[in-house]
């Protein structure tokens, strides 16, 4: 037996004025077991799913995922359906009425096709089982942000609510200021809630989750039975980051309960008296493959009057000193050593140039964690303050899907710069992944 994926085409959302397609992944032992209905995870952003619909070949590589922990027996066979995102839109369609960029909110009539025209068309065609407990909704990103919202809205419909780097802050990137981009909702009884960050996103700042994820555990979720956040150190903010630990919240929702095993204590190693706010990350991984930041975790300190630990991990400078943070819980321990000095910037200021090749387009805009200014026909500089302690996995790029590659124009790997300490960084790019090598433009338009 082996699972296979259904497209459906031309799926009219009335009030967004458009069609769209959506690709069905039915578990191995579908066609066989025809007495059996299933649990539904439906998916925005439906194109990089199963398969990349972008040049650099990025997707979540959902299908072998799922084909894997279920052949494995670690999670129940599930339905999911994966929802095309009409690239025209923008992200209009992802938010409901809270957004810093000028764009048409389309979020609520989003939710009016997922849920009076897209299920009842599924719940038609497939053996599922339709009811809340059984149906699950997830994205990442802008995506994750209207999992938010619609799932929170709509407890009725979804009761598994996955959000992987949903983008609940807007940080601005010269003055640093933040803006929310979502109304705070109350748990709801019965849902399920599964919140995560990379730790090298760049602006999108693990800080931003674990603030929403905290407010839902004071509100009534209980972490382990209604809500799992989880902190995945240096992860990126990417389609191929995402897939990887789609497993997670799948395990969460699909799977058996864990037992914990072991734990991980991830942090800065310098706080300042004045400066950037830290956290620590307890990384809890249990038995049955599931890994969650323990937001209740039980800190102690050697010497408390130099550092105090909160709860859920902030960490608070009392006096310049060194002392060792001991995290325990049941069976599990974990320790690291933290000094603290009387100041530590709460910003470096970071160089980046960046060497382009002769196929650079003359008119061509180079990001590099920011946007740099050209300083001549193939090299680019610029410098930017950035928050101490962000981390950026990242590519260089002249826009969405004109992402660097290697002198074989195929897809490079990610770079990394951590914003720990002032410092200057250089790049050199060999080829863009939209251009073949030794092809020539006048301009971005050419």
């Amino acid at each position: 037996m082996e699972s296979r994926i259904l497209s459906l085409s031309g799926l009219n959302a009335s009030r967004l004025n458009n069609e769209r397609d959506a690709w069905i992944y039915l578990p191995p032992s579908y066609d066989d077991l025809q007495s059996l209905r299933y649990p539904v995870l439906y998916m925005h952003v439906g194109q990089h799913v199963f398969q990349s619909r972008k040049r650099s070949g990025e997707t979540w590589g959902l299908r072998e995922t799922l084909d894997g922990l279920i052949r494995n027996g670690e999670i129940q066979e599930i339905i999911v359906v994966a929802v095309e995102h009409k690239q025209n839109e923008g992200a209009s369609e992802y938010f409901h009425d809270q957004c810093v960029y000028p764009i048409q909110m389309l979020g609520e009539q989003y939710e009016f096709f997922l849920i009076y025209e897209l299920k009842p068309i599924i719940d038609r065609m497939f053996r599922t089982l339709s009811d809340a407990s059984h149906t699950a909704l997830m994205g990442s990103s802008a995506a994750g942000l209207a999992t938010y919202n619609i799932g929170m809205r709509n407890p009725d419909v979804f009761g598994l609510l996955g959000m992987l780097s949903p983008f609940f802050v807007h940080l601005d990137e010269e003055t640093f200021v933040e803006q929310k981009q979502y109304r705070p909702h109350k748990p709801n009884p019965g849902q399920k809630l599964w919140l995560d960050i990379g730790g090298a996103e760049g602006f999108f700042m693990p800080i931003h989750v674990r603030s929403v994820a905290e407010e839902l555990l004071s509100s009534g979720c209980v972490q382990g039975e209604t809500l799992y956040f989880y902190e995945e150190p240096d992860a990126a903010h990417a389609e191929t980051d995402w897939g990887r630990r789609a497993q997670l919240p799948l395990r969460f929702f699909f799977g058996r309960e864990g037992v914990s095993q072991r734990v991980d204590l991830f942090g800065p190693d310098t706080v300042g008296m004045e400066g950037a706010s830290a956290t620590l990350n307890a990384v809890v991984t249990l038995d049955n493959g599931l890994m969650y930041t323990d937001l209740e975790g039980g800190c102690t300190v050697d010497h408390p009057a130099i550092l105090e630990v909160t709860p859920e991990g902030r960490l608070h400078p009392r006096k310049p000193g060194e002392t060792i943070v001991r995290y325990q819980n049941r069976n599990l321990q974990a320790s690291m050593k933290i000094a603290v000095v009387e100041k530590l910037s709460a910003t470096v200021t970071v160089e980046v140039e960046v060497s382009v090749p002769d196929t650079t387009p003359e008119d061509a805009s180079i990001h590099a964690v920011f946007k740099l200014s050209k300083v001549r026909k193939g090299l680019y500089r610029g410098t930017a303050r950035l928050p101490r302690g962000v981390c950026f996995r990242f590519k260089v790029s002249r826009g969405y899907e004109k992402e660097e590659a290697d002198d074989q124009n195929r897809p490079v790997p990610y770079r990394r710069l951590n914003a720990d300490r002032d410092q200057k960084v250089s790049y050199i790019v060999d080829n863009w992944i939209d251009l073949p090598a030794g092809e020539h433009t006048k301009g971005e338009q050419s």
